[in-house]
This record gives structure tokens, C-alpha cells and sequence, in this order.
């Protein structure tokens, strides 16, 4: 009888003990930037469900500013960062190596109409990603495209050169590479 009642609240008790070590599994986060090889980045997945940053209209640094400009803005602009590297971030004004920024543009479609005015996001164009990582990179950080022709997206991406955006991240970023001017929620405390 008593061996009966022990292995009654025995099984009840590992299988709570399994669901937990499970949780912790489960609830671990897995790396935002996931490479292939020495510096070839898989697209990121779950991006959306990052912090959301904020969002610019044709927004961009150009080398030639004489040109002329279009007459509005083409192309909305949407950052997120890596929920780790933002509470990192946040509580130290620095981002930590596994930092990943997702820039995904989407073109702008305008609405003029009785009781119905302004603009929105149509199609998304563009996907781009922007990593810190001083293991892998020389410079810490490098910046990738999963965009083809047409705004296909492809699976995986090598770096840009560095004249590509490395230099004007390091020449204009106001906080190491990234453009936090730009993003209330990043600004750091010195910069509020």
C-alpha cells in the first residue's frame, strides 16, 4: 500500500519537474545573427516581433546633397533591434556584440480622398540587416542585403563592402554605428 501511494505523487511530481526544465529550454533565446560559415549571414527570422525602433520617410545620407531631391518621400523605413541587445542597450548606453539592427523598407502609397487622407506603407521592398560582432568582423560591425532584383528575398547574405554603409555608419552614427539621432527610443541619456 505504501509503495502504491508513493509512486501515486511521484510521476505527477517529475512530469511538473520536466515541464519546467522544458520552459527554461523553450524560453532561452536563441542568437539573432546566425551564420553560415566565417561571415555569411542566414536571415533573420521573427524580426517583426523585435522592438520596433521607429520608422523614417526617405530618410538617407546622399555624397552628392546638390542633386536634386524627389518632391516627397518614396519609401518608408522600418528598424528593429534584437530584443537582448535592446535591454543591453538600455541599461548601459552600448551595444553589445549579437547586436542585430533589421532596416526593412516598404514603398509609400498616398490616399486622397473625402474623410480619407495621407499616406501608408504599401509593399515591402527591401531587407537589410546591420550586425556587431568584433569576433567575427575586423571593423565590429557589417551590414548585409536579403534583397535581389525585384525585391525577391534570398536565404542568406555576405557583407557589403566597407565603402558600401560601414563608413558613413562610422562617420555619421551618433552612438557606435548606429543612427540613434534619428530614433527617440534609442537615444541614450546624453542624448535626450
Amino acid at each position: 500500500m505504501r509503495t502504491r501511494f508513493r509512486s501515486c505523487w511521484l510521476v505527477p511530481l517529475a512530469m511538473w519537474m520536466a515541464m519546467s526544465l522544458s520552459g527554461t529550454v523553450w524560453s532561452a533565446e536563441k542568437p539573432a545573427a546566425v551564420f553560415e560559415g566565417q561571415d555569411t549571414l542566414l536571415r533573420p527570422e521573427g524580426y517583426r516581433e523585435w522592438v520596433f525602433v521607429g520608422s523614417s520617410l526617405g530618410l538617407r545620407y546622399d555624397e552628392n546633397p546638390a542633386k536634386e531631391q524627389p518632391q516627397k518621400p518614396e519609401h518608408f523605413n522600418n528598424v528593429y533591434i534584437n530584443p537582448v541587445a535592446y535591454r543591453q542597450f538600455s541599461k548601459t548606453g552600448k551595444f553589445p556584440d549579437g547586436t542585430v539592427l533589421i532596416l526593412e523598407i516598404a514603398t509609400l502609397e498616398t490616399k486622397k480622398e473625402p474623410g480619407l487622407q495621407g499616406a501608408y506603407q504599401k509593399d515591402f521592398i527591401r531587407l537589410e540587416a546591420a550586425v556587431k560582432d568584433s569576433q567575427r568582423f575586423a571593423d565590429g560591425w557589417a551590414y548585409f542585403t536579403f534583397t535581389e532584383k525585384e525585391g525577391k528575398l534570398k536565404d542568406k547574405s555576405q557583407p557589403f563592402a566597407k565603402s558600401a554603409c560601414y563608413d558613413c555608419h562610422h562617420s555619421k552614427a551618433a552612438t557606435d554605428h548606429v543612427f540613434t539621432q534619428f530614433y527617440p527610443v534609442l537615444r541614450t541619456p546624453s542624448q535626450k
